[in-house]
């Protein structure tokens, strides 16, 4: 809340305006008395406003009026269609520990991730986090198909993310960039599962669309992991 600024009003010297009021109340009788008054008036400085002794004259200062700020204006960014604006925030306010992992066989190759399967941890994901190491992953597992938008908000490292249909097939890999609160939908309305990756994870294992991830026991990620799922 900005201050309105005060104006600062001077009074004149009561004791000068006295003496101004005291001579011209005084009878003039010749053409000397009157310069006499004139030039004691002039030098008195009657007529004028001058500060009453011991105080300041009029300052003036920068303080904002009203509506106005002294900083500058601060950048706005388009609220998401995840804005907490436009809801309760289900999120954490600092990194979510650890959490159980899963071994995924995709293609050829196997990567362990972290799962995410309630409310407040698919909401946080890897937020606060300060980095992902080259051979970690998070999956996101949601309890039936729709199509998924991911955002990186308070995320301060790229990452990619593949779009999971719920046959456990790589229907689409994005990436997503650091502190980037644009949504990136997935193409399909099929979607049960994400996978969030090293930003170089897929290309440099040579995994694309179609490949087919089970766990490493050789299970469908549906049969595996989907009745963990608390969200739709």
């Amino acid at each position: 809340m900005c201050a309105t600024s005060q104006d600062f009003l001077t009074r004149p010297n009561s004791r000068v305006e006295s003496r101004c009021q005291s001579a011209q109340a005084e009878p003039v009788n010749s053409l000397t008395a009157r310069l006499s008054v004139i030039l004691a008036l002039v030098l008195s400085g009657c007529g004028n406003q001058p500060t009453s002794p011991g105080s300041s004259p009029p300052v003036s200062t920068n303080a904002p009026t009203a509506g106005s700020t002294n900083s500058a204006p601060s950048v706005v960014t388009q609220p998401s269609p995840k804005s907490e604006s436009n809801g309760p925030r289900h999120h954490l306010d600092k990194a979510q520990a650890k959490l159980p992992t899963v071994s995924l066989r995709i293609g050829a190759k196997t990567l362990r991730a972290e799962v995410c399967s309630t409310l407040t941890q698919v909401a946080t994901g890897m937020m606060f986090r300060p980095g992902i190491g080259p051979e970690e992953g998070m999956l996101f597992v949601f309890a039936g198909a729709a199509q998924r938008s991911f955002y990186m908000r308070n995320v301060d490292f790229d990452i990619n993310a593949a779009y999971i249909d719920t046959e456990g097939v790589v229907q689409e890999i994005v990436t997503l960039r650091k502190r980037d609160e644009s949504p990136v939908p997935s193409a399909s309305k099929n979607i049960q599962f994400v996978l969030e990756t090293a930003p170089d994870w897929f290309t440099r294992n040579g995994i694309g669309v179609g490949t087919l991830i089970l766990t490493d026991q050789g299970a469908s990620l549906r049969e595996a992991l989907a009745r963990r799922a608390q969200l739709h």
